[in-house]
């Protein structure tokens, strides 16, 4: 498939609030009635990206692996492509946090809970077992790594670190042959430093386009400005290295149908 013909969705079921919630309360029933119904709603509706989770996998290995097959099937059935997010490093703010990844587990190899060697078990032991999978259309590392409100010079050797840990995983799953190409989801704030980060570790660039408004300012023309020229640089920034760009994540939530319709238009009009 061409990444430009992709559409989709990211897809986290209704019967749970985090990752490890998903996988380990598993419901293939939920699962299949909810994708089948985004493809009764949006018939073009051809590729999904799940989040995974390393510590449903840690807990029972095989029954999440068995799991997960169960969720390439069903998107198959329904003429889905996968794009199965391996980690996540997006913790939300208010603290209704999705789970994942702490800088303590990837970069702090003194601290009891470094579990880098662990995560690298999983990579190998997931991707071994759909190295050849054309069910894949992208292995995608990490959601949102660098989770700082800033790069200062104290958080600067973390960075090194993090991108250490991606770069690790990025040569594992080279290493393994596997058919499908491998990215890093980054976010959109992290600018052309946050592409340029992540480029060396990404066969396709994944990006994160979010036009973040509330309701006052969705019609703000400075915004909009801002936003279509941020998308200006990720497309000039994917020219230059000669890579493929997917958008893996975009549109901005808003509690009102009208003001979300308008977010949605606005956001899909300028890809």
């Amino acid at each position: 498939m061409s990444y430009a013909e992709v559409r989709g969705f990211n897809y986290q079921p209704s019967y749970g609030s985090t990752s490890l919630e998903n996988w380990v309360n598993y419901r293939p029933d939920i699962v299949e009635l909810e994708l089948r119904r985004g493809k009764a709603y949006f018939p073009k509706f051809n590729t999904v990206r799940y989040w995974l989770s390393w510590d449903a996998y840690y807990r029972k290995p095989e029954v999440f692996k068995a799991n997960f097959e169960k969720s390439l099937q069903i998107a198959d059935s329904l003429g889905l492509k996968v794009i199965p997010c391996l980690f996540n490093r997006w913790h939300d703010q208010t603290g209704y946090d999705n789970g994942g990844v702490y800088l303590e587990n990837i970069a702090m190899p003194d601290c009891w809970a470094y579990y880098r060697p662990l995560y690298l078990e999983y990579v190998i032991d997931l991707v071994s077992a759909h190295r050849e999978d054309p069910r894949l259309l992208v292995w995608d590392l990490c959601n949102e790594p660098f989770s700082y409100c800033a790069v200062t010079e104290q958080i600067r050797p973390f960075v090194q670190l993090e991108l250490d840990w991606l770069t690790e995983m990025y040569t594992c799953v080279k290493t393994l042959h596997a058919r499908a190409p491998v990215g890093v989801s980054i976010h959109q704030d992290h600018g052309r430093e946050g592409l340029e980060r992540i480029n060396a570790v990404s066969d396709v660039l994944l990006i994160h386009p979010y036009y973040a408004c509330d309701p006052e300012t969705i019609f703000d023309p400075e915004l909009r400005a801002a936003y279509i020229q941020n998308v200006e640089m990720m497309c000039a920034f994917g020219k230059e290295a000669g890579k493929p760009m997917l958008v893996t994540e975009t549109c901005w939530g808003a509690m009102r149908d009208e003001d979300r319709v308008e977010i949605i238009r606005f956001t899909l009009d300028t890809l």
